[in-house]
């Protein structure tokens, strides 16, 4: 009896549930971008079956082609940034199942050292890595669902912690005495293509196809030179695929420090390019060093020699400042109790009051002589930055706005990207501070915000607020009208301009402006103003159908579909307006008015039924307003049409 054919990865990618699944997991992770791509989600979403069987034709015959990146000057300290990127979600779709049928075959090769991006136990002990269900026939599933039936990895937030765990294990209860830690220069930007596809090649050895065509999409977004030459070096930052190919490539560091365990008395620990050694004297940590430093060369990275530390436990307590910092300890305690003693109801004001008394002590506290939370007089940095986070997260969960002002006052000196998220959560939970808007619109147009991404990501918060100010819609189309502006705040300028009401000037501006513009994104964000104009509305839409940019194409189709289509309509509708999520409105304004014109009956009585409520009860103001116009016209059209029907 012959044995059974093993199935290729190439074989198991071609079939459409894999992809299904590599879609579940990149719109998934859509919310930890460095940059949003509003609508990107919603035109696979709307025809997945179709979207997915005209990929596997792709693949299948090599003609499917990887689109283009947006590059992102993501800050990173207060005079550098890190090379940000956002991946097509077509692309995610196929890259993420690409990486997860890899990764049972990979994750084995990597020691229990190693916390980052490793495959969830128990794993199947038969059968494929993914189990068959119908569940990633569905469109849309929840975070929660995902997590638990279609993602193999590990979160971040399980893995992190255990790491970090298990390094303060290594010195608090063995006693090793040093720690080594060294830092990668542009770790990403540096990754070698060659070596990477060897890598896989040692790992895969019979997998060629389904890595040529990982590398097709590496080597074509590689960077260029002037002469449009590739370096061949260096893979997108920002996503679980990057963060497994990075993962990868580390591979022969471990390798290395497996080898010198088994002669020295060391504890090895890794997070991505986070590499922490423990040991217990001087001369050995000279060696780690030099191992270290060797093997990261011999990976062409370029390691920050001033960077590369060897600290002593007895010296100053060197260690514990590096790794503990008891505030956020606390804070973690208390994000965990109010998740789990109030998941699913307000925090009582007793146990409220309690909670905010413990955040004040902690926000004033400095261990080990670190920057307090509030107080300090430079920006936040290492712990003190991530008990801060956390603090903000307290507040956050707890319904206060305590922490708002020294949020804002923060990210006037202290560009990290994740400040500004922590901006745009607060104004969908307190979208009536209008102050967080004079004060971020004050900052944007000083000469202290210098980075074109924090702008953006500043327009953002903005966007939730329950007035859009006459001055900023005025700053954002100032921003938008000048194509010489960084693509991405023009993005963020458009789609705030999209939560509001243009005149005929201005929608023939953005018209003009979507015929000459080079980038897609920014189109794409065009096109959502644009179907604002009421007259010839279809011609409009036509446009978009038959636009040469693939991205434009796809939202105008979607755009189409909504105008026609009562239950997708619906659909739609019964997303925008969910009561617990008043925020969710600002960024469908470009559907509202699209079907507001239409031409189908049932879609304008569809509008009619789910606007009618909001239109006088929404939190958000001039979205309020709007939706009472926009009742009043599609009520009088209704009532219009049914006169000649029965006239």
């Amino acid at each position: 009896m012959s044995a059974k054919r093993k199935i290729s990865l190439w074989d198991q990618l071609l079939r459409p549930k894999c992809l299904k699944r590599g879609w579940h997991i990149a719109r998934s992770e859509l919310h930890q971008d460095f940059a949003e791509d509003l609508y990107c989600a919603d035109v696979i979403a709307v025809d997945l079956e179709g979207v997915v069987k005209e990929t596997i034709n792709r693949l299948e015959t090599w003609t499917y082609c990887p689109r283009p990146l947006l590059h992102i000057e993501v800050p990173k300290g207060s005079l550098g940034f890190r090379p940000g990127t956002v991946v097509s979600i077509h692309d995610r779709m196929i890259l993420s199942a690409v990486v997860f049928l890899m990764a049972k075959r990979i994750d084995p090769k990597l020691p229990e050292a190693v916390f980052s991006w490793r495959l969830k136990e128990p794993l199947p002990k038969k059968g494929p890595i993914f189990k068959e269900t119908t569940i990633v026939d569905f469109p849309y599933l929840k975070k929660k669902t995902i997590s638990q039936r279609i993602d193999p990895f590990e979160a971040w937030y399980t893995a992190w912690p255990e790491f970090d765990e298990k390094s303060r294990e290594a010195f608090g209860e063995d006693g090793f005495r040093y720690l080594v830690t060294s830092d990668i220069a542009a770790y990403f930007e540096n990754i070698q293509l060659q070596i990477l596809r060897d890598q896989l090649q040692k790992h895969l050895p019979d997998e060629q196809r389904i890595i040529n065509l990982l590398f097709s999409f590496l080597e074509s977004w590689a960077i260029r030179t002037d002469e449009e030459r590739p370096y061949l070096r260096g893979i997108p930052q920002g996503t679980s695929i990057s963060s497994f190919l990075g993962n990868v490539f580390l591979l022969p560091v471990d390798e290395v420090f497996e080898k010198l365990s088994r002669k020295h008395e060391i504890k090895y620990f890794r997070y991505m390019d986070d590499v922490r050694v423990f040991v217990k004297d001087i001369t050995t940590a000279r060696l780690v060093v030099f191992e270290m430093i060797r093997v990261l060369r011999s990976l062409h990275l370029n390691v920050q020699t001033a960077k590369t530390k060897v600290l002593d436990q007895k010296k100053n307590q060197e260690i514990s400042r590096e790794l503990l910092d008891s505030r956020v300890d606390e804070l973690s305690k208390i994000l965990e109790e109010i998740k789990d003693k109030f998941a699913e109801s307000p925090v009582p004001i007793a146990q409220r009051k309690k909670y905010l008394e413990r955040l004040k002590n902690i926000a004033k506290a400095r261990p080990n002589d670190r920057q307090p939370i509030t107080g300090s007089h430079r920006p936040l940095s290492g712990l003190s930055m991530r008990a801060f986070m956390r603090w903000v997260s307290c507040h956050i969960r707890l319904g206060s706005r305590e922490h708002i002002q020294r949020l804002l006052r923060e990210i006037e000196t202290n560009p990290d990207h994740r400040l500004t998220r922590k901006a745009i959560r607060c104004s969908r939970e307190f979208p009536s501070l209008n102050s967080i808007q004079t004060h971020l619109m004050k900052f944007i147009k000083s000469e202290d915000c210098i980075f074109p991404h924090q702008r953006a990501e500043c327009l953002r918060a903005i966007r939730y607020l329950r007035r859009i100010d006459r001055d900023t819609a005025k700053y954002c189309r100032e921003v938008l009208y000048n194509e010489k502006n960084d693509p991405y705040e023009r993005v963020e300028a458009a789609y705030l301009l999209a939560r509001t009401e243009l005149d005929k000037k201005s929608i023939k501006k953005c018209m003009d402006l979507l015929e000459g513009e080079r980038s897609p994104y920014v189109q794409v964000a065009l096109a959502g103003l644009v179907v604002q104009r009421r007259q010839n509305n279809d011609e409009i839409v036509r446009t978009l159908v038959f636009h040469p940019n693939a991205n434009v194409r796809e939202i105008g189709g979607l755009f189409r579909q909504l105008k026609t289509d009562p239950q997708l309509a619906e659909d739609r509708l019964k997303h925008v307006f969910r009561e617990d999520r008043d925020w969710i409105v600002c960024d469908n304004m470009p559907f509202i008015h699209l079907m507001s014109v239409s031409n189908n009956p049932k879609v304008l009585e569809v509008l009619v039924s789910y606007i009618k409520k909001p239109s006088k009860t929404l939190k958000i103001v001039d979205i309020r307003e709007m939706l009472k116009r926009i009742l009043g016209r599609v009520s009088e059209e209704l009532k219009s049409r049914e006169s000649e029907r029965t006239g």
